[in-house]
């Protein structure tokens, strides 16, 4: 039987939107898990491929060989919405900062960016707490999302872009080179959306009457192209800068490394 593994986060939900009628009738097992626990079980053999962040790819880099499988992925270039810092209105200084997610790879390079760019060195600590309700007993938040309003706020892609431009790569699908199925691709292509597009351009929305709003534009790519590979190769080196991961691996990829 062939085990798979991928975030049980909606943002991702395009990329496995097949997935339960193709894998029933493929003999075909599931997970839907955390991104650390989707490291973990191809680590640890569980699966046999799965859907992982840079940093979860990093983490094998002196226990498994991986390969990165060319196929559906998530990467942001520039503004997209897909994630948001929050700030309290009137800030003299951030002291604080909380996520319900503090663990996804996009929250870890949010806090990343507010040190790099900013100068704002801060533990991002758990809360399950509402937007909201973190701005009215902490600083700042880091969620999934953007929520219209007055808030203050930075796009974690567009930061992103702005210090590397190049796209964010949030996750692809990753196997051991030593052993997968041979049709991996072929799978991994038939669980996501069949309308899925190569790339879908994002604009800002915004009110017509605050003149002084200029409209942001990024793109999603959701599909592998060779030339976004120099994209992780971005991500893996900052990663390893902020100590993070203890070497930087290769960038390997399936049926060519």
């Amino acid at each position: 039987m062939i085990r798979l593994a991928f975030p049980r986060n909606e943002i991702y939900e395009p990329l496995f939107q097949e997935c339960e009628i193709y894998c029933k009738s493929h003999n075909i097992k599931y997970y839907k898990l955390t991104e650390k626990e989707c490291t973990d079980f191809l680590l640890q053999n569980i699966v046999d491929a799965a859907f992982l962040s840079p940093l979860g790819y990093g983490k094998g880099v002196k226990i498994a060989d991986f390969r990165i499988i060319p196929g559906p992925i998530l990467f942001a270039e520039d503004y997209t919405g897909l994630a948001t810092i929050y700030f309290k209105k009137n800030l003299k200084e951030v002291s604080s900062i909380r996520s319900n997610t503090p663990d996804d790879f996009m929250m870890v390079v949010a806090r990343l960016l507010l040190k790099e760019k900013f100068g704002i060195e801060l533990n991002l600590e758990h809360n399950e707490g509402t937007k909201s309700e973190i701005l009215s007993n902490f600083d700042s938040a880091i969620l999934w999302g953007k929520e219209s309003g007055e808030d203050v706020t930075l796009d974690i892609t567009e930061e992103w872009f702005d210090l590397v431009e190049e796209p964010l790569p949030l996750g692809f699908w990753v196997c051991r080179a030593e052993n997968y199925p041979p049709n991996i691709q072929e799978i991994i292509s038939a669980i996501a959306s069949q309308t899925l597009p190569d790339k879908v351009e994002i604009s800002e929305e915004f009110a017509e009457d605050n003149i002084q709003h200029y409209q942001r534009k990024g793109n999603i790519y959701w599909k592998w192209v060779p030339e976004l590979e120099s994209s992780i190769e971005t991500a893996l080196l900052f990663l390893y800068m902020h100590q993070l991961l203890t070497d930087i691996p290769a960038v390997k990829i399936l049926s060519r490394d």
